[in-house]
């Protein structure tokens, strides 16, 4: 076992896994990590199972040193990393040695979040089958909050160490990229003016600076509903809500249980992945799709992982 310690934590840092299923009727937020393929490909690259807890730290300004030696990856945006001042390639392991701080920069453009995975995981109790943290409902993680300097994490070290594997340049996302999102047609959708529908899937939006774990605004044309107040229904990941002032919202893994807002679509999960590592002012285009095309890749894709 290998005790971590946070020397560095000035933004969002938190410890998350594939977040909790079957909870929204309890009223808790499914949470997660933000970018599912960036975590999986984490956990290969160190040999855990894909589904292991890592740290997922968003924006950068973070890092973390350890009493013995072990084996981690960097995968998801970017962010500088350096030990001791000696660049670390991420999207491949390295060895992090004792006495040596592994140090996250600011990110550079490429990327928002970014997945930081030990060789054997983390020793962090589930709660609801979950690790994932949800600062705002003081639940799971490491005591219900984002990581801060001093924190102690201890591994769970079958072996230390492992082959440094890396990631196949043709397999590491580019995200610095305009983005087209696959969207299936939501509960409200086919209430909204014909013309509205028209704008939504005609025009350019961008992504904003008002974003969270809970989701994103974006800026383009407004959206017009002219049905008046919509009672409460259950929103999935990645639906589109239209504000009263016409924004679109894409939410996002700590989305709430419910939501009040017309439901335009729901985007395709893996075209969420790279939409929550646009940098703000990223253009997209929303585009429509067959949900039974989406439902057959989403499914190759956790097959490919292994993930049920």
């Amino acid at each position: 076992m290998a005790k971590l310690t946070v020397t560095r934590a000035d933004f969002f840092a938190s410890i998350q896994d594939m977040g909790r299923r079957r909870t929204q009727h309890l009223g808790l937020a499914q949470s997660g990590v933000a970018d599912e393929y960036s975590f999986f490909r984490a956990n290969y690259l160190v040999g855990n199972a894909v589904t292991t807890p890592v740290i997922e730290v968003i924006t950068g300004f973070f890092s973390i040193s350890t009493d013995r030696p072990v084996t981690m990856a960097l995968t998801g945006a970017d962010m500088s990393a350096r030990v001791n001042n000696a660049p670390v390639r991420p999207w491949q392991s390295f060895v992090l040695m004792p006495g040596k701080v592994l140090e996250l920069k600011n990110t550079t453009g490429m990327g928002l979040f970014s997945y930081l995975a030990v060789k054997g995981g983390f020793d962090i109790p589930l709660c609801f089958k979950s690790a994932s943290t949800v600062e705002r409902e003081n639940l799971g993680g490491y005591h219900g909050r984002k990581l801060a300097a001093g924190d102690e994490l201890s591994t769970i070290l079958d072996r230390p160490l492992c082959p440094t594997l890396a990631t196949p340049p043709d397999q590491i996302p580019q995200f610095d990229q305009p983005l087209t999102l696959r969207i299936m047609p939501g509960y409200d959708h086919d209430n909204f003016p014909e013309q509205s529908q028209r704008t939504f899937f005609t025009s350019e939006y961008a992504t904003s600076n008002k974003m969270d774990r809970t989701g994103i605004r974006l800026s383009g044309p407004p959206i017009i509903w002219q049905k008046g107040d919509i009672l409460s229904k259950p929103v999935a990941l990645g639906v589109v809500q239209i504000t009263n002032d016409g924004t679109p919202v894409v939410l996002l893994k700590e989305r709430q249980s419910t939501g009040g807002y017309p439901m335009m679509g729901v985007v395709s999960r893996l075209d969420l992945f790279r939409l929550v590592q646009a940098f703000p002012d990223t253009p997209l285009r929303f585009s429509p799709a067959d949900p039974v095309r989406l439902r057959a890749e989403l499914m190759r894709f956790y097959n490919f992982w292994g993930v049920a």
